[in-house]
């Protein structure tokens, strides 16, 4: 039931953007990544990878666990920034053509529009 729940929100989120490319979302905690699950109150912006095998990590730190990794020309959802150790910029994204959810340092990648909510 859960998984069911995810995917017509994925399918929602992928909807609003190809509609609009603006999509709500909120951020709270998915179990099964360790990443944070995305549920419905932060506005999402399409975004891109700077550079092949991103790391999307889990949490904002480079020490973190690897939820998978992001390429170029892969899609891109970013819902949100938090900071990172020494006061880094990450964003809260979801890569859309794998489906993985995580974190990733601002110099890697990013949003096509600006995002100004902190996760």
């Amino acid at each position: 039931m859960r998984k069911n729940a995810i995917g017509v929100l994925g399918a929602s989120l992928v909807l609003g953007l190809a509609l609009t490319g603006t999509a709500s979302a909120e951020v709270g905690s998915d179990a099964s990544s360790g990443a944070p699950a995305v549920s419905a109150k932060l506005n999402a912006v399409s975004g891109r990878f700077y550079v092949d095998g991103v790391r999307i990590h889990n949490k904002p730190d480079l020490d973190a666990n690897v939820n998978g990794l992001g390429y170029i020309g892969h899609k891109v959802t970013v819902y949100c920034f938090a900071r990172g150790p020494l006061e880094t910029v990450w964003w809260r994204i979801t890569d859309t053509t794998t489906g993985v959810p995580g974190y990733i340092e601002q110099s890697y990648g990013g949003p096509n529009s600006p995002v100004t909510q902190r996760c």
